[in-house]
């Protein structure tokens, strides 16, 4: 079952939480800490989202699903979601299905 651990970079309105998600895949298991997370710290204030999918080896069905949620809670509350360091077999799994359109990607590497 994947990690989830947060940190945070910025100060005010330009705090950012950092999601890491560390592990073999991203699924239905992970839902309800993601959602929750998310949720309070948009509640919180946090506007902007970074996802680091660094050491995440693979994701599906449910967890494609899961990012959608998390980005739909996000955008409705006015901020904004990136995705950083996806391994080219996970951005592949995003252009397969054309999420790839719809997140925003970036690689720090």
């Amino acid at each position: 079952m994947p990690e989830i651990s947060k940190k945070y970079t910025g100060e005010g309105a330009g705090k950012c939480a950092v999601i890491d998600i560390d592990g073999d895949i991203l699924g239905l298991n992970q839902f309800h800490t993601l959602n929750d997370f998310i949720d309070k710290e948009i509640k919180e204030g946090i506007k902007i989202f970074i996802f680091d999918l660094t050491n995440l080896k693979s994701i599906n069905s449910s967890g494609l699903g899961i990012l959608i949620s998390s980005l739909k809670n996000v955008k409705k509350s006015g901020g904004s979601l990136k995705i950083i360091n996806a391994s080219e077999k996970i951005l592949n799994i995003f252009k397969l299905t054309k999420l790839d359109n719809v997140f925003e990607f970036e690689s720090t590497e």
